[in-house]
């Protein structure tokens, strides 16, 4: 089982970073440049970031471990609700500024870009126990394995539907969701 870990001053470093290319309008600044203004010493920042693109994904695993808490712990409901919700709070609400402008910036930055798909990917992976038992089927089972990968490919549709053409995420999420739930014609 895939789980994603959230370390708190990795993600305070990751989101002043993230505030930082949001406020300049770019990635492309230098690590001494985010260390400056970020206020992390540059030996802090190697430490907590393999890489300079590697600075966004503490708050990558962020959203992933918010969406998942909130598919185990919400309520029994409507499960088309419930992913709904989940994304709202991960990537709505107080965040959906932030949402609007990072990643636009991400998906223009190659190397961010390719720390984006791997969270995406690892995402999926570490939903599979939590929409299991929404599903209640097993684990291991092909229908989870598929209904974690429905959820992160609507998910990355959304955020590539907001930085394509300034769609709302959330409904882009959602109609998404609808087409993977119909499966694909003619099969």
């Amino acid at each position: 089982m895939v789980s994603v870990r959230v370390d708190g001053a990795m993600l305070r470093a990751s989101e002043a970073t993230c505030a930082l290319f949001i406020e300049r309008g770019t990635t492309k600044l230098t690590v001494a440049e985010i260390t400056r203004s970020i206020g992390v010493p540059v030996r802090t920042f190697h430490r907590y970031f393999a890489s300079k693109a590697e600075c966004v994904k503490p708050l990558f695993d962020w959203t992933t471990a918010t969406f998942n808490e909130h598919v185990r712990d919400a309520p029994a409901g409507s499960l088309d609700e419930l992913l709904r919700t989940g994304f709202e709070r991960m990537l709505g609400g107080a965040v959906a500024e932030r949402t609007r402008l990072l990643f636009p910036l991400v998906f223009r930055d190659d190397e961010m870009w390719s720390v984006f798909l791997r969270s995406v990917h690892l995402g999926e992976l570490s939903l599979v126990p939590s929409i299991a038992a929404r599903l209640g089927v097993d684990p291991a089972s092909s229908s989870a394995r598929v209904a974690a990968a429905a959820v992160a490919s609507a998910t990355r549709l959304a955020l590539e539907d907001l930085v394509a053409d300034g769609a709302d995420p959330a409904a882009a999420f959602a109609l998404h969701l609808q087409h993977f739930g119909a499966g694909i014609p003619s099969l």
